[in-house]
C-alpha cells in the first residue's frame, strides 16, 4: 500500500540499518492488513450506515419533532461508524476495493461521505487516485468531491448535491453547478449513466443552471 510506511522499516533506519536486509521481509509482512478481517467489518459498516437511512422519509419530514428526533438518532450511528473506520484508513489508506471487496468499499465510501468536512479533505485524494487506477468508484469519488465543494461553500463538479435550503420554499434543489455548460460530459466520464437533470427529476429537486451560491454559507 504506497500510503504505508512500515514502523519496523523507520525502526531500523533510526539505529539498526545493519539489520535492514534481514528485517525488511518480515517488517513488510507485520504490516499487511488482514483483508479478509477488515472486509468483514466494513461490510457490516455498510450495514449499519444504510439501515439506519432505509426508512420513509416524506414521513420522517412531514413532522418536525420526528425529524429531529431521527437526525440525532443518524449522527450517533455515523459517528460511532466514523470511530470505527477513521482509525483503519489512518493506518492503512484508503483500501482497493480488489482486496475487500465492492460492499465493503462501498462501506468506506458511505462512512467518510457522511462525517465532516476534514475527514473528506483528509482521504478524498486517496480515493481519487485509486479510482484512476480502478480501485474505487469514480461516480462515489465523483460525488464525495461535489460534498466537500459544497461544504466549502464553492460550486460543485457533478451535480450530485441537493439540498432543502437554498429555496425560501424548501424545496429540494440541485446545489449550484460550475461550468453547467459541460457537467453532463463531467459526469459521464466519472461514470454517471443519468444527466444532471435526469437525476434532479429522479430525487424529486429542481435544477437551475442558473443557480447561485447562497449568501450565508452553512459551515460543517
Amino acid at each position: 500500500m504506497r500510503f504505508l510506511v512500515p514502523v519496523m522499516l523507520l525502526l531500523a533506519l533510526a539505529g539498526c540499518q545493519q539489520n535492514v536486509d534481514s528485517n525488511a521481509g518480515s517488517s513488510a509482512q507485520e504490516e499487511q492488513p488482514d483483508y479478509a478481517l477488515l472486509q468483514k467489518e466494513l461490510e457490516a459498516l455498510y450495514d449499519a450506515d444504510q439501515h439506519v437511512r432505509d426508512v420513509n422519509w416524506d414521513s420522517i419530514n412531514a413532522d418536525p419533532t420526528v425529524q429531529m428526533a431521527f437526525i440525532e438518532k443518524m449522527r450517533q450511528v455515523d459517528s460511532t461508524n466514523q470511530s470505527k473506520i477513521l482509525p483503519i484508513l489512518e493506518k492503512y489508506g484508503w483500501l482497493p476495493k480488489s482486496k475487500v471487496g465492492e460492499k465493503a468499499a462501498s462501506g468506506i465510501f458511505y462512512v467518510v461521505q457522511h462525517s465532516g468536512k476534514k475527514a473528506l479533505e483528509k482521504y478524498l485524494p486517496q480515493m481519487e487516485e485509486l479510482a484512476k487506477e480502478g480501485e474505487a468508484s469514480g461516480t462515489d469519488a465523483a460525488m464525495m468531491r461535489d460534498r466537500l465543494l459544497k461544504f466549502q461553500g464553492k460550486k460543485q463538479l457533478y451535480g450530485t448535491q441537493v439540498v432543502n435550503y437554498i429555496r425560501e420554499d424548501g424545496r429540494a434543489a440541485v446545489w449550484p453547478v460550475e461550468d453547467v455548460a459541460d457537467v453532463n460530459k463531467r459526469r459521464a466520464e466519472a461514470g454517471f449513466e443519468l444527466t444532471v437533470e435526469e437525476n434532479a427529476e429522479k430525487l424529486g429537486a429542481t435544477f437551475d443552471p442558473d443557480e447561485e451560491l447562497p449568501k450565508k454559507h452553512v459551515s460543517f
